[in-house]
């Protein structure tokens, strides 16, 4: 063979490896788009419709149509792209038994096939060739059929593009079929989109899938829990704070009840931790500098006695001076920094010289990052913690941020939340983690979609005379009876005057007779009405009722409801005098 021969079949390898790879790029992202499609349509009547549209492209068919079996095995449509169809009736034969067994089949010309044949001549005429493929579930079997005018216009590529989106294909009939699994499925589909802008690998998503399920499980399980501790921890941590303010305690019984209030409140951080597990539990959003955040966390009590722990630990920082401001939850970003840095001391326990640093810096991504987590176009204010230590196993690497996964000894050392507090805090924040580790060291890297506002000037803390009551009625409405009696002791020594009652149909009782300057509500009542439904109807009856909102579940969407009826600050339990004096001030001065 000559030369040019060589170069001249050289080109017609790349020519045909360039035309393939277009077409798994188109098949990629097509095959995204029918996901978000699966996950976008709520209503079951368009989803056919919008499916259509995103497999048009790459597959080139003028109209599509799903034909649905029916009790005597003949096949009708369910859904058309063109009404033209949907008056037919099919009976397998041949060519449509060999695609019902999952053999998709290209007709050159319908007018050959037995089954076209039988079909009007409107029909053949619209679609002088067609490709069908099955979709099925557990207890109906369809097949889809994409026609086009012209003969012989389907080919092998069609082919094996049509058994891929088959697989959507059959998960929208699924979402069809079922009112009961469409929730399930949602989730399902929105797990992949996940797992699909992640790394466009859609053979990973059954694992990424079940990582989601599992955060999702424990999620509604942490946020359950943590309702219920908040409720207890209100008495343990809220009592010691009321005897604590009698200045004749001996001071053996004041470093007693100090000592109880501060494991109460450290019992209600742990708690939160748990609320930050849970999906939907995000503490309010202002600007914030992550410099800042960084500065306090190192100067704080828990840094000081992690180091006191880890003494070979040297911790450096690298922080922009002009660094971009972020939307976040203070609270929430400090979590995820002192976990992501306690992890980095531990990491580096049994090094020599360890080091762990902590850096910020500005970062425009200006197209699509692939890491851990899949980064889009913008601006971000970055915050990386690096280490020095042996780096992260690839098995390891895959489960770092699950639940309760970790590699120390649970209930001394961790508690298996750290990194999916990282994750969950990084999720709620629309931002993305990346993570770089080997036989050098690992970095954590949290990037945080940057703004421009500018932060506000930080209010000096309150004192109690600007907080306390001056002898107010209070409606107090728990289903908890020491629910009751700890705000009804701290609203007394606010110098409010308290009324308590146990449910809301006892409190829309009470107001029908009298009448309460404002109400201490709480959002979670069972069994009756809850903190809702109970200021619905109180305020038919007593119009611009004022109200402060409690609870020890994290701000929901129905705390949202209730305050755009007129309803005034949220508090979660457990109680503080401050907190509950604050927000009862604010919403009688509003």
């Amino acid at each position: 063979m000559g030369a040019s021969e060589e170069l001249r079949e050289t080109l017609l390898d790349l020519e045909e490896a360039r035309k393939k790879e277009i077409l798994h790029r188109k098949m990629a992202e097509a095959l995204l788009e029918g996901l978000q499609v699966l996950v976008a349509s709520k209503d079951p009547k368009v989803l056919f419709t919008r499916l259509f549209d995103a497999m048009k492209k790459p597959l080139g068919f003028e109209a599509a149509f799903v034909l649905l079996e029916n009790d005597d095995g003949v096949f009708v449509p369910l859904t058309s792209s063109d009404a033209v169809f949907m008056q037919t009736v099919w009976r397998p034969a041949a060519m449509l038994k060999r695609v019902i067994k999952g053999n998709p089949a290209a007709v050159f010309d319908t007018n050959l096939v037995g089954e076209w044949a039988a079909q009007p001549e409107m029909v053949r005429t619209a679609a002088r060739s067609a490709l069908h493929f099955s979709i099925h579930t557990a207890q109906k079997q369809a097949v889809m059929v994409c026609t086009h005018p012209d003969r012989a216009y389907f080919s092998k590529d069609h082919v094996t593009l049509a058994k891929r989106f088959s697989v959507l294909a059959t998960q929208a009939l699924q979402k069809l079929e079922s009112e009961e699994r469409l929730a399930d499925l949602e989730k399902k589909l929105e797990d992949e989109i996940r797992v699909a802008e992640l790394n466009r690998r859609l053979a990973e998503s059954e694992q990424k899938l079940a990582h989601a399920r599992k955060m999702e499980a424990v999620g509604l399980l942490a946020g359950g829990v943590a309702h219920d501790l908040n409720n207890i921890l209100t008495g343990i941590a809220s009592y010691p704070e009321l005897l604590l303010m009698d200045e004749q305690l001996l001071p053996e019984h004041r470093d007693a009840l100090e000592t109880i209030r501060d494991a109460g409140f450290r019992a209600a951080a742990v708690v939160g931790d748990l609320l930050t597990v849970a999906r939907g539990a995000a503490s309010p959003r202002e600007p914030v500098n992550l410099n800042s955040i960084i500065d306090e966390y190192l100067f704080s009590h828990e840094h000081q006695r992690s180091l006191q722990v880890y003494r070979n630990a040297e911790i450096r920082t690298d922080l922009a001076e002009d660094l971009f401001n972020i939307e976040g939850s203070h609270v929430h970003i400090s979590k995820a920094l002192m976990n992501l840095v306690y992890n980095a001391v531990e990491a580096v326990r049994h090094t020599p010289e360890g080091l762990v640093q902590v850096r910020t810096d500005n970062r425009y991504v200006d197209r699509p990052l692939g890491g851990y987590s899949d980064i889009r176009i913008g601006e971000y204010a970055v915050l990386s913690v690096s280490d020095n230590g042996d780096g992260i196993s690839s098995e390891d690497l895959e489960r770092i941020f699950e639940p309760f996964y970790t590699r120390k000894t649970m209930g001394r050392s961790g508690t298996g939340l750290g990194l999916t507090i990282v994750w969950n805090v990084m999720e709620d924040h629309k931002g993305y983690v990346d993570v770089r580790t080997g036989k050098d060291g690992t970095e954590f890297s949290l990037y945080f979609p940057a703004i421009r506002d500018v932060i506000s000037e930080g209010e000096a803390a309150p004192v109690f005379k600007d907080y306390r009551g001056n002898g107010e009625t209070v409606l107090v409405i728990d289903d908890l009876e020491d629910q009751r009696k700890v705000a009804s002791a701290i609203l007394t020594k606010l110098g409010y005057r308290p009324h308590v009652v146990a449910s809301g149909e006892a409190a829309l009782e009470y107001l029908k007779d009298h009448s309460a300057d404002i109400l201490l509500l709480d959002m979670i009542m069972d069994p009756g009405m809850n903190g809702l439904e109970t200021y619905g109807k109180i305020i038919e009856i007593h119009p611009g009722q004022k109200v402060v909102i409690a609870s020890g579940y994290s701000k929901s969407e129905d705390v949202v409801a209730a305050q755009d009826l007129g309803a005034g600050s949220f508090i979660m339990k457990p109680y503080t005098l401050a907190k509950l004096g604050c927000a009862l001030k604010e919403e009688l001065q509003r």
